[in-house]
């Protein structure tokens, strides 16, 4: 991949809307940035103060009382996370890889619960070139990362979790893939970066037809190519790359004009916008104005706000 088509996509998700928990992302090396869009972090709010918040050097957190249970949605971006679940007072964990996934679904959080959740969040096509297999295989699902990951995990994931803070688990997993890019043979693909460029410039509304034409392939070998590198096909990912350029419209505010912003992502109509939202988001384009608008109002008016550092 390209660290240069990150200016043209950054995946947005809609963490730190709830007040019992904190949210952190960083970004990684230079060497990395082609691969890898992010380092996140989630956990219970009152363990942010082991130095996470202060800590990060590019980050977002949220602060707030306990809660019954914690309820944070998850939108599709066309990335492919490995999470590291750990509870630090119980030393229990769990590593596991995330596949490219198409729908929304919600992540739930009991109170009380000390787990958290340490990840890195691949760039679309980033994975491929760390586990070297077919992306599509694991499309949907969530599995075991000892069964499928390259290089022995194990060790670094008890170095994740005896980490101190955010900052030291950031530096752990970075060298970490850093050593692991330099002992693999990378088979870079151009034209991968060339469909993506397309895909990105256009935010999603370039056609199959047109994207095999222009890069003069077949539509069967483009499907073939995304389901090795992305996991999914070039028309779903293209939807959710329009759906995510969408999201960024409502999240840059203003007055929104529903007929209007149909009509620079190339809908229809509104009612055509409201309808493919809604499969990626769960919820209506107004509610995910007012879930943003929520995140916004809290970061610009809590006290601690000097405190929290934006991306």
């Amino acid at each position: 991949m390209d660290p240069l088509l990150h200016s043209l996509f950054r995946p947005l998700q809609v963490n730190g809307s709830d007040l019992s928990t904190y949210y952190i992302e960083q970004k990684p090396s230079a060497a990395l940035k082609a691969y890898v869009a992010c380092y996140w972090e989630s956990g219970p709010a009152n363990r942010v103060v082991e130095g996470n918040l202060a800590a990060s050097c590019e980050g977002t957190a949220s602060l707030s009382l306990p809660q019954e249970e914690t309820m944070e949605r998850v939108l599709p971006d066309g990335c492919t996370d490995i999470l590291f679940e750990y509870d630090s007072v119980s030393k229990r964990q769990e590593l596991s890889y995330c596949g490219t996934f198409t729908r929304p679904f919600v992540s739930a959080r009991q109170a009380g619960s000390e787990t958290r959740i340490f990840a890195v969040r691949f760039f679309p096509g980033g994975a491929h070139y760390f586990h070297g297999m077919p992306t599509h295989l694991f499309t949907g699902g969530n599995y075991r990362l000892e069964d499928l990951w390259p290089e022995s995990i194990a060790v670094i994931g008890e170095r994740i979790m005896e980490a101190q803070n955010f900052n030291e688990r950031v530096r752990i997993m970075d060298e970490y893939l850093n050593q692991l890019l330099l002992r693999k043979r990378t088979n870079d693909c151009d034209l991968m970066k060339n469909l993506l460029h397309r895909i990105f410039v256009s935010a999603g509304s370039v056609g199959v037809k047109e994207l095999a034409e222009c890069e003069a392939i077949s539509e069967r070998q483009l499907n073939r190519k995304f389901g090795q590198w992305i996991g999914i096909s070039p028309k779903k990912f293209s939807e959710v790359v329009r759906f995510q350029s969408v999201l960024h419209s409502i999240q840059s505010g203003g007055g929104l004009d529903w007929t209007e912003l149909a009509l620079k992502h190339s809908f229809f109509d509104q009612a055509h916008l409201i309808r493919d939202f809604r499969r990626f988001y769960g919820d209506s384009p107004l509610t995910a104005a007012k879930d943003l608008r929520k995140l916004s109002d809290f970061y610009n008016t809590r006290p601690e706000a000097s405190a929290i550092l934006k991306i």
